[in-house]
């Protein structure tokens, strides 16, 4: 049972330099995938900018209060996505409709969120705010059980899965209105939900030229790919790495293997890729260079790079989607005109060759890029987030 005397109390302070805050916001992810806490951190950051008054702080929730089973369910969903993707793709498809039976929130609950209650006393938050569906299913249990606390979900791809919907979610936050739809036929009622975006670091906002970042960066000044593998260095990327790097006399090559340091030595190691118009790196927190500097995005399509490219207003062409939810936003990404795919070394030789004879249609991508990107704006989520706190 919940010591609602204790709760009563109030909330912790959370001193960040501002002076005492008088409301908590905890902001709980899962790095299933690194775009739920990047975007986590950047509603953090507006919320901090828009009101210093108001404590917050994100977590990572199942690495925190159990990270021995965490290592474990990540390890699984990476084997599971990287060498049996069809396993993958029809376990999602199964509940994609509707949400978790109760039997499944069970386990996911004793398995990571067995101690959430202890967790969430320390910080008394007046409002959690999910950007992963497991956490949600954790606090939504809580709040069954009578724990005083709001939660709000940010859906952080561009299609809705009945994982992210609990009866006792009081509003979501979603990327277009397609999604806001969906929710609907899945039984949300329309005023908890509000379009607003995936949050994303300001960086991706700010105007630079693509010159200057270059020479900063040591790069030459060149027709530039950049090659993503999401945040875990996953999909297909060494084989996009090497159709790439066999137009490497004539385009500069930019690869990011995420936290997959195993795809990192293997592609240095490889024949060719010892080369000036070659540039190998891990995770990194400069990605909003990386951008600038480049002239054509290939990766995989999660949602938060997806919204990255978007506010750079950088050409995207979509490779190697994890099945279920990345296919979904490859295409909605295609649908609406903000991203190509290729699916094929003839595919990506096209895109190529197109970078090299600068072809309108990618000025053609940048502009419509351009033109949506006030659909996600940070500042969306972070007025929903503190409206709520003051409804």
């Amino acid at each position: 049972m919940i010591n609602q005397t204790a709760w009563a109390d109030g909330p912790v302070a959370v001193e960040t330099g501002d002076g005492t805050q008088t409301e908590n916001v905890l902001i709980v992810s899962e790095n299933f995938g690194t775009g739920h806490t990047k975007a986590a951190e950047a509603l953090e950051k507006g919320i901090r900018e828009s009101n210093g008054q108001i404590g917050v702080h994100t977590v990572e929730l199942g690495r925190e209060l159990r990270p021995q089973v965490h290592r474990a369910l990540l390890a699984s969903y990476l084997g599971m996505i990287q060498k049996v993707p069809g396993l993958w793709k029809k376990v999602y498809g199964q509940h994609h409709s509707r949400a978790f039976p109760r039997w499944v929130e069970w386990c996911l609950y004793q398995a990571l969120y067995s101690s959430l209650a202890d967790y969430l006393m320390r910080y008394r938050p007046r409002l959690v705010v999910s950007t992963h569906p497991f956490a949600s299913s954790g606090v939504a249990r809580l709040i069954r059980e009578g724990f005083p606390v709001s939660l709000c979900t940010l859906i952080t791809d561009f299609s809705a899965h009945g994982s992210w919907i609990h009866p006792e979610t009081e509003r979501y936050l979603v990327t277009h209105a397609g999604v806001k739809d969906q929710l609907e036929r899945m039984g949300v009622e329309g005023d908890r939900i509000f379009i607003t975006g995936i949050p994303t670091d300001p960086r991706f906002w700010e105007s630079q030229s693509r010159e200057e970042v270059r020479k900063r960066m040591g790069l030459a000044d060149m027709p530039t790919v950049l090659i993503l593998g999401g945040g875990l260095g996953i999909g297909r990327t060494d084989r996009l790495v090497r159709a790439a790097a066999k137009w490497k006399d004539r385009m500069q090559v930019l690869v990011c293997t995420g936290h997959n340091r195993r795809l990192k030595e293997t592609l240095e190691k490889e024949e060719g890729m010892n080369h000036p118009h070659i540039r190998i790196t891990g995770y990194t927190h400069r990605m909003a260079d990386w951008m600038d500097a480049a002239d054509l995005i290939v990766s995989k399509p999660g949602g938060m790079t997806c919204s990255e490219a978007i506010a750079k207003g950088k050409p995207l062409l979509i490779y190697g989607a994890i099945p279920g939810h990345e296919e979904n936003n490859s295409r909605f990404m295609v649908e609406q005109g903000l991203a190509e795919a290729a699916v094929d070394d003839a595919d990506l030789d096209l895109w190529f060759r197109r970078l090299l004879s600068k072809d309108p249609c990618l000025d053609r991508l940048r502009e419509r890029m351009l033109n949506w990107r006030h659909h996600i704006h940070p500042s969306h989520s972070v007025n929903a987030v503190l409206n709520l706190l003051t409804s």
